[in-house]
């Protein structure tokens, strides 16, 4: 397996299905700015180009600043766990045309919306032992 890929497993597939709209909405939020750049702006480097100012010497080193420390922490945690989702929603994707079954597919996509296997029971008027036997048969076909 290369570096960066994920392994996928009946269990780590029913996982990130049943993940799938919680790992799609951190995807949406981190997309969106950490910072508006701004005058209070945490985003790039604030030196000065003109004047008096661009002759003194600049800073060198790190930064003291904690918020500014936190926010780059943010940042790099995102990147990381967003990549990783990114992967697994990917590999859930690739498998959803290998679902046949009116049932099947049904029960997918409601689980991909994260609803609860009693609630999808309830709206498609079936036992949740039946549910159930779906999900697995779903399974079954997603792991061709």
């Amino acid at each position: 397996m290369l570096k960066g890929q994920i392994k996928v497993t009946k269990e780590n597939l029913l996982q990130w299905i049943e993940s799938y709209r919680g790992m799609v909405e951190t995807i949406e939020e981190a997309r969106q700015p950490v910072a508006k750049v701004d005058n209070n702006s945490y985003i790039g480097a604030k030196t000065a180009m003109y004047g008096i100012e661009a002759t003194l010497p600049k800073a060198s080193g790190g930064t003291s600043d904690p918020v500014f420390t936190e926010v780059q922490r943010r940042v790099y945690s995102l990147n990381y766990r967003i990549k990783e989702y990114e992967q697994k929603i990917a590999e859930v994707q690739k498998r959803i045309p290998y679902v046949i079954g009116d049932r099947e597919v049904e029960v997918l996509h409601r689980l991909l919306n994260g609803d609860s296997m009693r609630a999808i029971g309830k709206h498609m008027k079936l036992s949740s032992t039946t549910i159930f036997r779906v999900r697995n048969n779903k399974l079954k076909q997603m792991m061709k």
